[in-house]
């Protein structure tokens, strides 16, 4: 595959990085996922071509976003859904009664 092709398709996985950004904005753990998958690609076409510096970047990426998904990942397992404790009790005249989790 010629370099022209390769960055092409480069652009592709980067826009599969700004969306798996969007999740995170989102505060979805996954969105790492998508992240990481996007720096990938970056690493194999440093190594292809004998792209040194883009090697360092995209190990730091990878490292970086590895990071964050574990994380994040560690942190969503780690806490109750959203609703947890919220729903004190039900009026008769269907009205729900909202207190903070406890």
């Amino acid at each position: 595959m010629s370099e022209t092709a390769w960055t092409w398709m480069l652009v592709g996985f980067e826009v599969l990085a700004i969306g798996g950004l969007w999740l995170v904005g989102s505060r979805k753990w996954w969105g790492w996922a998508m992240v990481l998958a996007s720096s990938l690609p970056w690493f194999t076409y440093s190594i292809v071509f004998d792209k040194p510096g883009f090697t360092a970047m995209s190990l730091l990426y990878i490292a970086t976003h590895t990071t964050n998904l574990l994380r994040w990942r560690r942190q969503h397992r780690a806490q109750p859904p959203a609703t947890a404790g919220m729903i004190e009790t039900v009026e008769p005249s269907a009205t729900l009664v909202l207190s903070p989790s406890r």
